[in-house]
């Protein structure tokens, strides 16, 4: 699908003899797809809910799936602080509260129970219901959430300054002059233009700091998310990632043209950590790696830092709610039976947690696989329509987590969770930066060596 201006779409999945059957309202799950901020749209055919309704039908909990659209790259984040009249900040996170905004108000003549509403969001549109789940706000958008492989930690932000910038940067790649103009008269040239010019501008989709949605820069960084409080509204929230969400980063990484990955990380670590080789012993990152091997390895802490204890940042910061928002936290551990860039049965990969859920692609999982996947997706339907969790909800003190795995569903509780190597990790970090060391790993060591290598 090209990217329009005209894509801000919802597109319903109704149990329709559900709904002549009964005379109460159905809870929903609506859906805000990833792809940071840049391409993908909520119609694509591995987002097909239809197995996910048929099972919750199945099952005798029926309910509705919402799944939208919202505006990406230029079209969603192109903004100029002193124009923004014309291209005002985050267009695309606002579509996303529009749509919720609208579906409150229209829902019911489609069957839904506006009181039900379960928000679903994995990667950018995991990042989008942090920030929405946090941000003040008094009017509720759901009563849910799921939050699958991301946060407002691993956001890519810019600050207004910023924006300015790369506002004139574009306009200049477009042909339209820029010297002696007003930044009014430069936008009305930019929004005036063909929509295909715009759509193939290369520009991050970077949300704006310093507005409404973002209040500071502070917001993506995992210690402000360890004191940021939920919205009153929100009842409950499922925070949860993948064992290998880096696949994304091994993805990029693996298509450039870089050498002695092992050897370019550990000088990495040497010029910015205080005790380097306890961060490289934790993951047995050695010079004899070869690339292939150090890069899995690498990315295995950009899954730790940027995925897992961002979710346990804010866990953290649900626990100063009063009462506290009860927050359950999950590990996606199921290898992905799919073949790509990493083997087959080995990786919990980045994605393949909300395929899983959906199950577009059932017909072609191994029953063994199938068996686990059609057992956690019961799990996830019965929290859409009660609000119910297998698994106690996460504290300091248990440290309860929800684990989805080749062996079936589990609830791991303080000591297996202490062992594990993300919360080494997360110890390790404070070692080395406090309250903030989780930040300088992530941004001065993980994000650096990926931008730079």
């Amino acid at each position: 699908q090209a990217q329009s201006e005209d894509c801000l779409r919802l597109t319903l999945t109704i149990p329709i003899e559900a709904l002549e059957t009964s005379s109460k309202k159905l809870p929903v799950a609506v859906f805000i797809h990833g792809g940071a901020f840049m391409v993908a749209s909520g119609e694509r055919a591995y987002y097909d809910s239809t197995q996910l309704c048929m099972d919750a039908l199945h099952t005798k909990q029926p309910i509705i799936f919402v799944s939208m659209n919202y505006r990406l790259n230029a079209l969603g984040f192109m903004h100029s602080p002193e124009a923004a009249d014309i291209l005002p900040a985050n267009n695309g996170l606002h579509d996303q509260i529009h749509a919720f905004e609208w579906l409150r108000t229209f829902l019911p003549g489609f069957g839904g129970n506006i009181d039900q509403i379960t928000a679903i969001g994995q990667s950018a549109g995991a990042a989008s219901l942090s920030l929405h789940n946090s941000v003040p706000r008094d009017a509720p958008l759901y009563r849910r959430s799921i939050v699958l492989s991301g946060s407002s930690v691993v956001l890519v932000t810019m600050t207004p300054e910023q924006h300015q910038a790369e506002f004139l940067h574009q306009a200049d790649k477009l042909g339209i002059a820029t010297s002696n103009r007003s930044s009014h008269d430069i936008a009305l040239d930019i929004v005036h233009l063909p929509v295909d010019q715009i759509r193939e501008l290369d520009m991050p989709g970077a949300p704006c700091s310093g507005t409404d949605l973002i209040p500071s820069q502070d917001w993506a960084t995992m210690a402000h998310a360890r004191h940021i409080i939920p919205n009153p509204w929100l009842e409950s929230q499922l925070l949860s990632s993948c064992t290998f969400d880096g696949s994304i980063s091994y993805m990029v990484a693996l298509s450039q043209t870089r050498k002695n990955l092992a050897a370019t990380f550990q000088a990495i670590c040497k010029n910015r950590l205080k005790d380097p080789t306890r961060l490289l012993d934790i993951y047995n990152i050695t010079t004899t790696d070869n690339d292939q091997d150090a890069l899995e390895k690498i990315c295995q802490i950009v899954t730790d830092t940027g995925f897992f204890n961002a979710a346990i940042s804010h866990a953290k910061g649900a626990q100063l709610s009063s009462p506290p928002t009860p927050t359950y936290l999950q590990l996606f551990d199921l290898p992905n039976p799919f073949a790509g860039l990493l083997p087959s049965h080995r990786f919990a990969t980045h994605t393949w947690d909300i395929v899983a859920l959906l199950g577009p692609f059932d017909h072609l999982i191994p029953p063994h696989v199938l068996t686990v996947i059609k057992s956690w997706r019961q799990e996830i339907i019965t929290y859409v329509t009660t609000g119910t969790w297998s698994c106690p909800a996460w504290t300091p003190e248990d440290l309860s987590t929800f684990h989805v795995g080749t062996e079936g569903l589990r609830c791991l509780g303080r000591e297996e969770m202490e062992a594990h190597r993300a919360s080494k990790l997360m110890e390790y970090a404070e070692t080395q930066g406090g309250e903030a060391g989780a930040d300088m790993l992530w941004e001065d060591v993980v994000r650096f060596f990926l931008k730079t290598g």
